[in-house]
Parts: structure tokens; sequence; C-alpha cells
């Protein structure tokens, strides 16, 4: 069974890592988790350990570097 490729724009319902079901476009993805923003512009942490246990995999060349990541 191939996984599915998750990558920035991509839609995808997950566990946060409070635990809460959300929907939403991935924004961010980051070493350990992936950032999703929801309907309501809300924004949430995924870890990526969770999304492979659901069958999906990160698309590693979207990874963005902490040091690269600016804060508007």
């Amino acid at each position: 069974m191939s996984n599915i490729l998750v990558s920035i724009g991509s839609t995808i319902e997950s566990s946060t890592v409070h635990h809460k079901k959300v929907a939403g476009t991935v924004e961010l993805i980051l070493k350990h988790t992936v950032l999703i923003r929801d309907e309501f512009d809300e924004t949430h942490l995924v870890l990526i350990e969770t999304l492979a246990k659901h069958g999906l995999e990160v698309d590693e060349e979207t990874y963005i570097y902490k040091s690269r990541y600016s804060r508007r």
C-alpha cells in the first residue's frame, strides 16, 4: 500500500497535538509538525508521526527549515 503525499496547499483532516479533530489546508511543514489552517482562519499543529499512522507521508521537498521561517 502506498502512502498519500502531503505538501503545502494540501487539504487534510487529522488530529492535532491537543487531540482535536480538524480539517484544513497545509500552510507550513516543520521538522516534526505540520501547520494547518482551518475554515475559520485558525491554525493548528499536527504531528507528522500522527499523519504517518493514517497513511499520509509529508513531502520532504517542501520542508521549511526553522532558520528560514519568517514571522509576520
